[in-house]
């Protein structure tokens, strides 16, 4: 087994590996005699995740070929439609983190977010960050699942019974208004479906828990 640490220079970007994030400072290749030199090794990033953890992590979590750039320290800023591509990519793996993990740790890093300031008709912004979320719906009560579009700037992602997608979907809603509190961030949901307009008018009055319509039996 062949081993070799290739050091990167700064500005580091800043990755997504496998549930991991940090500057990418390095990078490990192994390989065996018998591949065909380097082109037929693994590489896997080495990470500064910083704050409080060590610099040199190496993440064993994710090859480098399916790690995602989020940006560069030498501009520490995220455009929302990306972050939410990263949270669906998240979403998608065997162990993915929660949203305010990730968060967490990209402000340890000094990401910030590029809000698109809504404007009135004077062209004076809003002091909220107000977003419109547009939730679709597949499936019946017993086994449904409901997503957002990652066009909105936030990523929802919830399968189950409706009642264990209710719980999922509000506990994202307040883990991105948790973790953006400081820029007043609010968040409206809206569907075109049918009865789950009152799944989406239960989470615009942040109720905990799914409760259904008085005619619910009628809408379904």
């Amino acid at each position: 087994m062949n081993r070799e640490i290739l050091k990167l220079d700064a500005p580091y970007n800043i990755i997504y590996a496998g549930g991991r994030v940090g500057r990418h400072i390095a990078t490990l290749t192994v390989w065996n005699d018998d591949d065909m030199g380097v082109y037929g090794a693994d590489q896997y990033p080495i990470l500064d995740e910083g704050g409080e953890l060590a610099a040199g992590t190496l993440a064993t979590e994710a090859l480098l070929q399916d790690c995602r750039v989020i940006c560069n320290e030498s501009d520490p800023r995220v455009r929302l439609r990306w972050l939410a591509k990263i949270v669906e990519y998240d979403l998608q793996q065997e162990e993915p983190v929660e949203f305010g993990h990730l968060w967490n740790r990209l402000s340890i890093l000094g990401v910030k977010p590029i809000w698109d300031k809504a404007k009135d008709e004077d062209g004076n912004e809003y002091e909220q960050n107000v977003y419109t979320i547009a939730i679709t719906f597949e499936g019946t009560h017993h086994h449904m699942v409901a997503q957002s579009y990652t066009l909105s700037g936030f990523y929802f992602y919830a399968r189950g019974t409706v009642e264990e997608v209710y719980r999922e979907i509000h506990y994202q809603h307040m883990e991105y208004e948790t973790a953006f509190y400081n820029d007043n961030l609010l968040l409206d949901f809206k569907t075109n479906d049918g009865w789950e307009r009152h799944f989406v008018d239960l989470l615009n009055e942040r109720k905990e828990e799914y409760e259904p319509a008085d005619d619910e039996e009628t809408l379904l």
